[in-house]
């Protein structure tokens, strides 16, 4: 059997050519879609954990968002630089830029990652936050205590109500996360503002002036005082609040003037985000505590029915912003799947893509479902039998840790990329250099932090300590101990090496006609081989 170059490229190659999909989104869609992806739940409840981290002391909680942001800001500033270089797929986004950058072997372990890894895992942890934002509006004290099966199942439905529009009427979704974008800002507002001019007139629970004195409405009794490490503790959490920035890079296909408009978008919306966080952040500090229901629980103490009002609008209002999450998730999603099938880096590809028969995006669809049923299995039955929500939201948060790695990587790459005598062609942008540094340093640092001391050292001192650092809605008698989160942190760290490894083996054993090298395999010698042949 013989091969040409042309044939092993000329799927991801002509993808533009076959489907004439009109470039319709502009910046302001860009922006959108972006800020949809990244201003979702975390804002309303992952400052709990911050808050506790940082015993109540106001500086140690501004300074663990403001040292997030400018970590997530310099790596995303960096990408401004990185997305101007042209790959074979328009829409191959981050796995893409790894392959012109760093190269082949990486760019493909990056492709296989991305749609088994981080969108199969992070689509249904969105839609059983999704689900649970349902759910928590028929809940006034916003505790779930349904089964984690019936939240399960809400989720499922919610993944097929977007992925079947992203099928059947993508331009509404784009309409979507526009109008669900700006809804999304009345509940920041209503905390922010609330929060502030509270906190200001009743400075009892304001942690800039009382913090010793200040107990939230969990219970948590603050000391104030300065904490360094709990800065440390909260910036995995906090990272989880700026990802999804690069979602744009897998539907640029479909931008207008993507040189142009996706580094514009990814700085403008990493900015508007983080300023909404950080006085997000400031009005639950001057109310002493890190949940957005406690604000009004404050603000209204004097009246039940204006407390329970405000809980539903509230409880409305999130469910608003995560149904924009997990829009822009989806359509990302999807988008990167269909690429991934069109270049064949996955198992099964060529049989998906019988079964899609060429039809826009069908084939992201297809490995969407797969996905879901996988981890519906590995993450979905335990969450059932224990019933609970805390192995979704650690899972998340360490496929968030482990990505910002991967795009700390492609930031230090960008950097010797200038010196290189063959270095992609990108439009060059005033300090890419000194923004790379500090994002890959930051990157770096935050996940050794959390592999060699949270996951380690802390837990080894005192592995049955309770752990409730993970978890959103719901609530019931299961509680989980140190233990058990550093077993799924570790076993999530071999799902990342294993998936890559297992995928090129079952294409290697089951696909003897596969013409393209796999990731332990060189490029150049690989297509050499083929050529002879």
């Amino acid at each position: 059997m013989s091969f040409n170059k042309k044939s092993k490229y000329a799927a991801s190659s002509d993808i533009n050519v076959s489907r004439k999909t009109a470039a319709k989104i502009g910046l302001f869609g860009a922006v959108s879609i972006i800020i949809g992806s990244t201003v979702g739940v975390g804002i309303f409840f992952k400052n709990n954990t911050v808050f506790q981290n940082n015993h109540g002391n106001a500086g140690g909680i501004l300074g663990s968002w403001i040292l997030a942001f400018i970590i997530a800001l310099a790596v995303a500033y960096s990408f401004g630089e990185i997305v101007t270089c042209k790959t074979k797929s328009a829409n191959s986004g981050l796995a893409g830029w790894f392959e012109r950058f760093i190269g082949y072997r990486s760019g493909r372990t990056v492709k296989i990652m991305l749609p088994l890894l981080y969108y199969g895992i992070y689509v249904l942890v969105d839609a059983i936050f999704f689900s649970e934002a349902i759910f928590n509006c028929f809940y006034s004290d916003n505790n779930i205590t349904a089964h984690m099966g019936y939240v399960l199942l809400v989720a499922v439905a919610g993944i097929f109500f977007f992925a079947t529009l992203n099928l059947f009427a993508s331009n509404v979704l784009q309409k979507c996360s526009g109008i669900t974008t700006l809804l999304k800002f009345i509940p920041l507002a209503l905390v922010i503002f609330s929060g502030i001019i509270f906190g200001s007139l009743h400075s009892g629970q304001n942690l800039f002036t009382h913090a010793t004195e200040a107990i939230d409405k969990s219970g948590n009794n603050y000391d104030g005082k300065f904490n360094f490490a709990g800065m440390l503790d909260s910036l995995p959490a906090i990272l989880f609040a700026f990802d999804s920035f690069l979602i744009i890079g897998n539907i640029a296909g479909e931008m207008k003037e993507p040189n142009k408009n996706i580094p514009l978008s990814i700085v403008v919306s990493m900015v508007v985000s983080g300023i909404l966080y950080l006085l997000v952040t400031l009005g639950q500090i001057c109310v002493g505590c890190g949940s957005a229901y406690a604000v009004f629980d404050y603000v209204f103490s004097f009246s039940e029915g204006w407390k329970t009002a405000f809980h539903l609008i509230i409880s409305i209002f999130i469910f608003i912003s995560i149904f924009g999450v997990l829009n822009s998730m989806t359509m990302g999603a999807i988008r990167s799947f269909d690429s991934a099938i069109e270049e064949e880096v996955i198992a099964g590809s060529k049989w998906i893509k019988k079964l899609g028969n060429g039809k826009f995006l069908l084939n992201g669809f297809i490995l969407l479902i797969i996905t879901q049923i996988l981890y519906i299995v590995i993450l979905g039955i335990p969450s059932c039998v224990m019933d609970t929500d805390q192995i979704f939201d650690g899972v998340s948060n360490f496929i968030v840790l482990a990505f910002f790695g991967i795009y700390a990587t492609l930031s230090a790459a960008s950097i010797f990329n200038r010196y290189k005598p063959k270095a992609p062609e990108v439009v060059k942008q005033k300090g890419q250099v000194a923004a790379a540094g500090i994002g890959a340093f930051g990157c770096y640092f935050v996940f050794a932090y959390g592999m060699i001391w949270q996951f380690c050292g802390a837990i080894a001192t005192n592995p049955n300590a309770s752990f409730d650092a993970w978890g959103l809605f719901h609530q019931n008698a299961f509680t989980m101990q140190a233990w058990m989160a550093c077993m799924w942190f570790w076993i999530m760290c071999a799902i990342l090496i294993l998936v890559p490894i297992l995928n090129e083996l079952v294409i290697k054993y089951t696909d003897k006609s596969y013409n393209q090298a796999l990731i332990w395999e060189k490029q150049d010698i690989f297509e050499t081989k083929i050529e002879v042949k």
